[in-house]
């Protein structure tokens, strides 16, 4: 058994691993990083990174749609599934190579294996060579997340989780997708537009679930327009295999159907990564979902022990887990005033059109008693998204009523998942409508939809219809 002495140790490279080692050494700690797979984790891996890559792919497929309106004559696309792949996979490969590099340049040791805390100072890793006996004073966890299966779907070559839907072989003619959520109805667009018939079957009663359905409606219109068959309070309870393919009984409704399909895509959610990683040696327990509590330096009940990205209460995204990785990197270094006290973690969501928020809905606001007004524009009356030929869509700005502080935006349509931040922007700094209204926004740009929103928040946007 080798051994080896260190300041922090980290479990897991995904976005709030590799960000929390980085930020550690950079504040002069000795740091080594346990990561069975590839570095960058699920997110660079086999989730955001290559998912936008599919998808950038699968835009351009939809953009030669409307070639012919802009004079081009231009024969159909023919798609090599091999190669767009393949390509996926060279961004995939920079990226995580990029971040090997970012460890050398700071002496960071990858420690490749699965690692189990041991001890509050210990962690014991199995590697390819053998055991790898590793003390130190601070563990940060950061084992992220994985695929959540639901009875009678195992995994398989007929049952994908968002891993295999990244990475096919062949395109499938027929597939049928299980949760309308984010990853189903990203994937599943992408699929539509690249030729698979695409059948979307979701349990709740609307798309993305827990998304404004002012915003999904128009996902779901364009959805349907690209022939993609959804249907709504419906749940998966069987399959067979049938030939090549697959038939899948359905409770549609309160009635079954069934629906053929080269293979099933299950996209019912993630679930923490929190089982047999040694929790349990030292005192750290979680919820009866898998998540741990932490608190504002993102610390465990364990001093010593903190914890950071999917596994920690709250939503599961990249850029909360990296935000998390900085606080708990500067709380083990004794920053002054290093907290996790954001008022807002945007959301987005690269179906197409895109869709993106942050801050309060107005179902919160309602809930909450609060006053707020709201204000609204479309991309149909913005140049520039006439002349990128997306125009479906709209931004919604919630502001308080009395205050004209901005409380939430809301947004479906072009690029917005790149527009959210300045809303983000705003509601942590406690700007009002007003603020953005009086903020230039440079012409033609998709950046003033926001500022036309927060104009009608006051029915004040010189590009709407006045009311009489």
């Amino acid at each position: 058994m080798s051994q080896i002495k260190t300041d922090v140790v980290v479990i897991g490279a995904g976005p709030a691993g590799y960000v929390a080692a980085i930020r550690s050494a950079d504040l002069g700690k000795k740091v080594v990083c346990i990561e069975q797979d590839n570095l960058g984790g699920t997110c660079l891996n086999v989730g955001c990174i290559p998912s936008k890559a599919l998808i950038s792919a699968g835009h351009f497929m939809e953009s030669t749609k409307h070639a012919a309106e802009m004079g081009f004559s231009v024969e159909t696309p023919k798609l090599d599934i091999t190669k767009l792949i393949a390509w996926k996979d060279t961004i995939v490969t920079r990226l995580t190579g990029g971040i090997g590099g970012l460890f050398k340049n700071r002496n960071i040791e990858w420690v490749k294996g699965k690692g189990v805390i041991s001890s509050a100072n210990k962690v014991t890793v199995e590697t390819a060579e053998g055991t790898v006996e590793i003390s130190c004073t601070d563990i940060i966890v950061a084992s992220g997340s994985e695929p959540a299966p639901i009875p009678g779907f195992d995994f398989s070559d007929k049952v994908w989780s968002s891993t295999e839907g990244l990475a096919p072989k062949t395109l499938p003619k027929k597939i049928l997708v299980i949760g309308g959520g984010v990853i189903g109805m990203e994937l599943g667009m992408f699929y539509a537009q690249v030729g698979t018939e695409v059948t979307v079957v979701e349990f709740m009663d609307q798309l993305l679930p827990g998304t404004d359905p002012e915003l999904v409606k128009v996902v779901q219109r364009k959805a349907k327009k690209a022939g993609i068959k959804i249907h709504l309070k419906s749940a998966a309870k069987s399959y067979t295999i049938k030939g090549d393919g697959v038939e899948v009984l359905v409770d549609v409704n309160g009635k079954e159907q069934t629906f053929d399909a080269d293979v099933i895509l299950l996209t019912v959610g993630r679930r923490p990564v929190t089982d047999n990683i040694g929790l349990e040696n030292v005192g750290v327990k979680t919820d009866k979902r898998g998540f741990i509590s932490v608190d504002a330096q993102c610390q465990t009940k364990t001093p010593h022990v903190y914890a950071v990205g999917d596994i920690t209460t709250g939503p599961m995204l990249a850029h909360k887990g990296s935000a998390q990785g900085v606080v708990a990197a500067g709380a083990i270094c004794r920053q002054p005033g290093i907290a996790y006290d954001c008022k807002v973690v945007p959301s987005v969501i690269f179906t197409d059109p895109e869709i993106a928020w942050t801050g309060l809905t107005e179902a919160e606001c309602k809930e909450q008693g609060l006053d707020y007004k709201v204000g609204r524009f479309n991309f149909a009356a913005n140049g520039r998204a006439m002349s990128i030929h997306a125009t479906d869509g709209l931004v919604k700005v919630i502001t308080d009523a009395k205050e004209d502080t901005i409380l939430g935006v809301h947004m479906v349509g072009p690029n917005v998942t790149d527009l959210i931040s300045e809303g983000s922007l705003a509601i942590e700094t406690g700007l009002t409508a007003e603020d953005i209204t009086l903020t230039i926004h440079p012409h033609p740009t998709l950046s003033e939809v926001f500022m036309e929103a927060c104009e009608d928040v006051h029915s004040m946007s010189p590009h709407v219809m006045a009311k009489k």
